[in-house]
């Protein structure tokens, strides 16, 4: 393993793993938190969904395979009424997404919280 593999993969948190979301957030509006790259996130409001940017894949940045709404559009009732939530399947889509960018290897990614 070349001596960057292996300090990339040593990166993890400057800080132990938040217990509640609200020091979650916190954290993130602080930019304490890093990538995989031991780069700091810059986070602020994710342009689709309002959330904090994370470096995880956004749900509404898919397109929703239940109501097809196109990426940067909130889900859709079969009434044609927004959603007050993203569909199950949407969210597993972006789920689908980190996973594959983790196994790529994606930088990106949040870093992985200190044992």
């Amino acid at each position: 393993m070349s001596p960057d593999v292996a300090r990339e993969m040593a990166v993890t948190q400057p800080v132990h793993a938040p217990v509640y979301l609200r020091e979650y957030q916190q954290l993130l509006l602080a930019n304490v938190l890093v990538d995989r790259a031991g780069r700091p996130l810059h986070s602020g409001s994710c342009p689709t969904c309002d959330s904090l940017i994370d470096g995880y894949t956004c749900p509404g940045s898919l397109l929703c395979p239940r109501c097809r709404a196109e990426p940067g559009r909130r889900c859709r009732r079969p009434s044609g009424h927004t959603a007050d939530r993203w569909h199950a399947s949407r969210i597993t889509a972006a789920e689908a997404a980190d996973q594959r960018r983790a196994a790529t290897n994606d930088l990106t990614l949040l870093a992985p919280w200190p044992s």
